[in-house]
């Protein structure tokens, strides 16, 4: 049967014709429903009659289309609301499918028949170390590789939600292993990359150094264990996954480490000491693994600096504060810190920068010495306007018992206080401000 406006007949797909612009709707149209295809893990669509709602972010994290409006659909002909037109092709059934036969059943959820597989590309049959993979930013990341056929050993300390992870990775149609990791523990950590090596003959090809855990109090409040389980997580934890992953790349000599800072790598994060000394330290260890490096032209070891991104970990970590916790806007979604790791498998760079934020605090790191100073005052305001809430030691020194997923939700509440960013541009300001005064005093 023809659905008569939009020119579609029920049970066959349809995917957009135009290559020109056809990278923005790689999936294809069934029965009233836009199935995504695997490069846009966070986008999701539909028809409401010939209208097509599509919802997605693009790189800067704005969405896509105003109103989730992408266009309408009318005889089989796609208009966008800028008014470009795209034609639609019906396109046949291949192994793709679940189902054998040509039709899929109409009592079988069609989502579940029409799963793409891995797309081809320069990841796919990689093997993908990826830490932290239970949340946050590693799980998006296990989806955004997943989605490129990569071969994925996910590793984290919980091992509930890491098989969860597990599954979310294989309905890609990917081959994907689940293997519980302590970051803090050496004996783990190396048995993490003899069974990586294994499930890939042999080869590791990219090591993700992402797992991470924070702690936020004054510092002498702050226990001494939860100061030095951030450190040992955050910041030797890496140095333990590029001190087992290193010798496989030398050996095939190729390989990419992939480590996440944060911009708090670039400007000290006053109440957060122990969090501060690991990003620090990060960059100081990546610089010297690359000054070693160099005689391993196709060994890349490379930094992803994001901003304040939406995750459970401001909920989920140690807060001995003694007020509830609230992340400074502006807050990104964490897909984008994924869709940046990918691109640095493919494609290696040593420095990557998520998000405007980011980008405004390292040029704020370089104009103004006493932005700590600033950050500190601001984070001190805020905290003491903050509701009363319980202190606690969080994930530190085991998973949180609540629920593990990419975003944290914070997203969806208002922030009026963005304080990074007021601190930084406050910063530059002075920093301009007390520059031009040391020029007119010459």
């Amino acid at each position: 049967m023809i659905d008569q406006a939009t020119g579609m007949k029920l049970g066959e797909r349809y995917s957009v014709e135009n290559v020109e612009r056809a990278h923005q709707f790689p999936g294809f149209f069934l029965d009233g429903k836009y199935y995504l295809g695997p490069e846009l893990l966070t986008a999701v669509g539909w028809l409401e009659g010939t209208k097509f709602i599509y919802d997605s972010l693009d790189a800067q994290g704005e969405p896509v289309f105003p109103d989730r409006v992408a266009g309408t659909i009318e005889g089989l002909k796609l208009v966008l609301i800028d008014g470009t037109a795209l034609k639609l092709s019906r396109i046949e059934a291949s192994s793709i499918l679940a189902s054998a036969t040509n039709e899929p059943e109409q009592d079988s959820p069609p989502a579940e028949q029409s799963r793409p597989a891995p797309t081809k590309g320069p990841l796919r049959g990689k093997v993908v170390v990826i830490t932290g993979a239970s949340s946050g930013i590693g799980r998006a990341a296990a989806h955004a590789f997943a989605c490129k056929g990569a071969r994925l050993v996910l590793a984290a300390r919980d091992e509930e939600a890491l098989f969860d992870v597990l599954d979310e990775c294989t309905d890609c149609g990917t081959d994907a292993v689940a293997i519980t990791t302590d970051m803090t523990r050496s004996d783990q950590v190396q048995a993490l990359a003899v069974q990586a090596a294994a499930f890939g003959q042999g080869r590791i090809d990219i090591w993700v150094n992402n797992a991470g855990v924070g702690a936020v109090g004054n510092f002498e409040d702050t226990p001494l264990e939860a100061h030095e389980q951030v450190i040992q997580t955050d910041l030797v934890g890496y140095l333990r996954g590029a001190h087992v992953a290193l010798p496989y790349f030398k050996a095939q000599r190729s390989g990419t480490l992939i480590n996440t800072l944060s911009l708090g790598s670039w400007i000290a994060q006053p109440y957060a000491a122990a969090y501060s000394a690991s990003k620090f330290g990060l960059r100081g260890l990546t610089d010297a693994l690359r000054g070693e490096l160099t005689e391993f032209p196709e060994i890349h070891v490379c930094d992803i600096y994001p901003a304040v991104m939406d995750t459970p970990g401001f909920r989920d970590g140690g807060n001995y504060t003694g007020h509830a916790l609230t992340p400074p806007g502006p807050i990104y979604d964490a897909e984008l810190v994924a869709k940046a790791m990918v691109a640095c498998a493919i494609s290696p760079r040593a420095h990557t920068t998520v998000g405007a934020a980011a980008r405004v605090a390292h040029l704020a790191s370089f104009l103004v010495p006493g932005l700590p100073l600033l950050s500190g005052w601001l984070t001190r305001w805020g905290l003491n306007r903050s509701p009363s809430a319980a202190i606690s030691s969080g994930n530190l020194f085991e998973p949180p018992s609540s629920r593990r997923s990419v975003d944290g939700g914070w997203r969806n509440r208002k922030d009026n206080k963005p304080l990074l960013v007021s601190a930084a541009v406050l910063g530059i300001i002075a920093g301009l401000v007390i520059t031009r005064t040391q020029r007119r005093r010459r």
